[in-house]
């Protein structure tokens, strides 16, 4: 178990609120010491969970993680310092991708990009950490691109990493998506990577929505707003700040169409009243794998639903417009899923 401090008078607790910022607790590896004392949020209040110039080893991590929760809660300068070295761990990485083991390396990319978008998450408009990020997953879907046999394992390792749904539901989307293009053919490779690049940076918008949303048990309108206008913001946040064109641009921002689409068709509406749905198969792909991967995988407000039944309702908005890609769609998962 991780010792907790005294519980902190009001005023206290006000002053740290100021200075922490949340970080993924597996993030912290990265340090060896922090140089301010880190905390725990436990029953609404911010418990000592380490003090300064204390050793961070795997065990605390472990034992943080069992007993707080995923998040750690640590001083602005020691994110800042976590940030940069997890900035010069993905880089450093990203120059040696195609030495040695390709397993090991996708997978230990792909974790510390997570790290890394877990603190994009924290501060969007730092263009430093958007561009090393967004270079860094080109470099991945580069490997990937050259490794097709590293699609299915990765995906399903990542699928069983502790990282927040709104960082790994990305990364599992446009894994999918990357290699569902590769598998059917038509595309180039220019064209596969800017889909995984779009796919990948889709949901940026998310950081705009407060933390506690994301672990709601029931979600009321308000809250479903906020999730249904992070795709607009997304589109915003990275407008003019990443090389995608506007076309890729505008599946991020509409990359809920088929989401909308589905929701017309429960509440029995023939046409949209809230702006035009996207055409072509690349878009459609887009929004149809974002569904799925978000339906196969639980949500503290709903459990996960199987590949069928997500495949069932996918049917029901892309099979008549795409029939042939709908059933190799359906070819593809039963590999993919092993069914």
């Amino acid at each position: 178990m991780v010792p907790m401090g005294p519980t902190l008078s009001i005023l206290e607790h006000h002053r740290l609120g100021l200075t922490l910022r949340p970080v993924f607790i597996g993030q912290v590896i990265l340090l060896e010491t922090f140089s301010h004392p880190a905390y725990g949020y436990k029953d609404g209040e911010f418990v000592l969970a380490l003090e300064e110039d204390e050793a961070i080893t795997s065990d605390f991590v472990s034992n943080y993680a069992k007993s707080l929760g995923k998040n750690i809660y640590i001083n602005t300068e020691d994110f800042e310092r976590m940030s940069e070295r997890t900035r010069g761990e993905i880089t450093k990485l990203s120059r040696s991708l195609s030495i040695g083991n390709a397993k090991k390396n996708a997978t230990k990319h792909a974790n510390l990009l997570s790290m890394q978008m877990e603190t994009l998450y924290n501060n969007p408009f730092s263009d430093e950490v958007l561009n090393n990020q967004f270079q860094s997953s080109k470099n991945l879907s580069g490997l990937l691109l050259n490794n097709r046999d590293l699609h299915k394992d990765l995906y399903h390792t990542m699928s069983k990493s502790n990282y927040h749904y709104t960082t790994t539901q990305p990364l599992l989307s446009s894994i999918m998506l990357l290699s569902f293009f590769q598998t059917i053919g038509g595309f180039s490779d220019k064209e596969i990577q800017n889909l995984f690049l779009t796919s990948y940076f889709k949901d940026i918008g998310m950081s705009l929505i407060p933390r506690d949303v994301f672990e709601k048990t029931d979600l009321n309108d308000f809250d479903r707003n906020l999730f249904a206008e992070h795709s607009h913001n997304s589109m915003q946040i990275l407008n003019n700040r990443i090389p995608l064109s506007e076309t890729y641009l505008n599946m991020i921002k509409n990359h809920h169409f088929l989401n909308n689409k589905i929701q017309m068709m429960i509440n029995g509406q023939t046409s949209s009243s809230s702006g035009e749905f996207m055409t072509g198969i690349e878009s459609s792909m887009l929004s149809s794998l974002d569904i799925l991967v978000a339906m196969t995988h639980e949500r503290p407000y709903r459990p996960a639903s199987s590949v069928f039944v997500a495949l069932e309702l996918l049917r029901k908005v892309l099979s008549d417009e795409y029939p042939q890609e709908f059933k190799a769609l359906v070819i593809f998962l039963k590999k993919f899923y092993s069914l």
